[in-house]
């Protein structure tokens, strides 16, 4: 991983002739020497030779569905070729005998992106099927969005009573999501207060649509062009700190990641419970605890460790991350980011204050990097 990592600086013809040379060498090392590769063709409009780098590492490691997925969302994501991609999704999803809860499974992720196909296609009964096998796994990228769209598909079904169902199980999960409750009053007769007094607020938040934002992409230019048209004097434009290191470059494929014995052990101490359509702490993940460790420092990491667990005998919460640094606590471990990156692990931006100052010193506005997940 960090191998990747040490040649991001190069020009980009040495990274392809560098990896290349590495996979000649370790043509089995998975998903991140194959993905890394792949994408610098695309960032060379070479969409073929990315396509082909793909193949050949599904070829020299058949068994690796994580390459396989990584395919799929070649096709859907960057070519936007979905029949292509579905077809891919389907061959990954048949090797899955039955359900599999777990974060570091494909099944979810495949499952994510074909529920959306077959939603969008208009394919009733299929979204409806992936939708319930999606839904009955609890998983916490399963979105305000995903509720109402199986709502729907199940009162188009005449399934009213499980509708509901849905979406009381949507609103407790997103209690502030109001097209959750417009949805639920309209066409399944309840009554929820939709502007609720508690949730109003004196600050105008904005939401701004911009394309998916992806590795390498300029995002003062994104921002430039999708943001500014909508900023007034004294307006801050913040960003999510996710988002930004995506940009930056800071995605690491779980397939890509050696998990330390450290990193096992110390994860097990982090509350491992898991919410129904809310997972659980992303440092409980081994993998997510390896970036940790990478970044921060087995030192600091092991200080924070050791002075959290006193702490809590004291009552006291957040000690290891005071400890261990920044960027223990913006890591995200799956399935936090949107697809395509909702199967890798992201840390924080390098230097969120940097970064947001030199965006602030080119666009005018206050800049601030945010890790929010939910705001209203």
């Amino acid at each position: 991983m960090r191998y990747i990592d040490s040649i991001k600086t190069f020009d980009i013809d040495d990274r392809i002739r560098i990896l290349k040379s590495y996979l000649t060498e370790n043509p089995r090392d998975g998903i991140g020497a194959y993905r890394y590769l792949s994408h610098l063709y695309v960032l060379k409009n070479d969409y073929k030779e990315a396509e082909e780098i793909l193949k050949n590492g599904i070829e020299k490691n058949p068994e690796n569905l994580w390459l396989q997925l990584e395919l799929g969302d070649f096709y859907f994501f960057t070519v936007q070729d979905v029949k292509r991609a579905e077809e891919v999704y389907k061959g990954i999803f048949s090797h899955f005998k039955e359900p599999q809860k777990s974060t570091l499974s494909p099944y979810r992720y495949v499952l994510k992106r074909l529920t959306t196909i077959a939603y969008n296609n208009g394919n009733v009964d299929e979204a409806t099927e992936f939708y319930r096998l999606f839904y009955e796994i609890e998983p916490s990228d399963f979105y305000a969005s995903d509720f109402i769209k199986y709502a729907s598909l199940l009162l188009k079904n005449g399934n009213f009573e499980l509708a509901k169902k849905v979406v009381e199980v949507g609103i407790k999960t997103h209690p502030k999501n109001r097209e959750l409750k417009e949805f639920a009053n309209q066409y399944l007769g309840f009554n929820y207060d939709v502007y609720n007094n508690s949730q109003k607020s004196t600050i105008e938040k904005i939401p701004v649509k911009t394309p998916l934002i992806k590795e390498d992409d300029n995002l003062i230019e994104i921002i430039k062009q999708y943001a500014l048209p909508y900023a007034r004097n004294g307006d801050i434009i913040t960003i999510s700190s996710c988002v930004a290191a995506i940009a930056e470059g800071r995605i690491y494929p779980v397939d890509s990641i050696k998990v330390s014995k450290l990193a096992r052990f110390i994860s097990r101490f982090v509350n491992q419970e898991s919410i129904p359509f809310g997972g659980a702490a992303p440092l409980a993940n081994p993998y997510a605890m390896q970036i940790a460790i990478e970044e921060a420092g087995v030192l600091r990491i092991v200080m924070g460790f050791l002075l959290g667990a006193i702490g809590k005998v004291f009552g006291l919460n957040g000690v290891f991350y005071k400890v261990a640094g920044e960027q223990s606590a913006l890591i995200d471990d799956p399935p936090a980011a949107i697809p395509p990156y909702d199967y890798y692990i992201i840390p924080g931006p390098i230097d969120s204050n940097k970064l947001a100052k030199r965006i602030r010193d080119v666009i005018g506005f206050e800049v601030a990097i945010v890790d929010a997940n939910e705001l209203g």
